[in-house]
């Protein structure tokens, strides 16, 4: 068995809009915002994905 982080260990992160290259951190598990506040009323699409925010981290 390995020790792999599984998808309930790993932060909840989005990108937002058309950055695809930016991933941020979601505020919460019923609040699909980025925890920096990037994108107000863009699209939020969820991955899982390192989080590469600098202020979400």
């Amino acid at each position: 068995m390995t020790d792999q982080p599984t998808r309930e260990d790993a932060p909840r992160s989005c990108t937002v809009g058309e950055d695809v290259l930016r991933v941020h951190e979601l505020v919460g598990a019923d609040d699909p915002r980025p925890k920096c506040g990037a994108g107000e009323g863009e699209t939020v699409d969820e991955w899982l994905r390192a989080v590469n925010c600098p202020e979400c981290r």
